[in-house]
């Protein structure tokens, strides 16, 4: 298995309004509930206030990158609640994807 990105859970009422490439990340979409709600048009619901921002690259990255994005995002004042690093086994993705 390799490490290709993160999913990072973020504590705010509303879509947050995220860096869409950080490193060799880019931002691919935010849910909210399972639902994809960035990038737009995002359904008519109900927010909880920890949205999930997923981070991918098309290169493998390391686990220092990943702390590397998550202090980037902690610095711009985003306050996280927890991350699950996204894995790639033989070309499969390993991890689901939203509605």
């Amino acid at each position: 298995m390799n490490l290709h990105g993160v999913d990072i859970y973020i504590w705010t009422p509303q879509t947050p309004d995220l860096p869409k490439e950080f490193g060799k990340f880019k931002l691919i979409l935010i849910s909210n509930r399972g639902t994809r709600v960035y990038p737009p048009p995002a359904p008519d619901m109900d927010l909880l206030d920890w949205p999930r921002a997923r981070f991918l690259s098309d290169d493998v990255v390391t686990d220092e990158e990943v702390d590397a994005l998550v202090h980037h995002l902690t610095g711009l004042g985003w306050r996280w609640t927890k991350c699950q690093k996204l894995f790639i086994k033989d070309g499969v993705n390993q991890f689901s994807q939203p509605y």
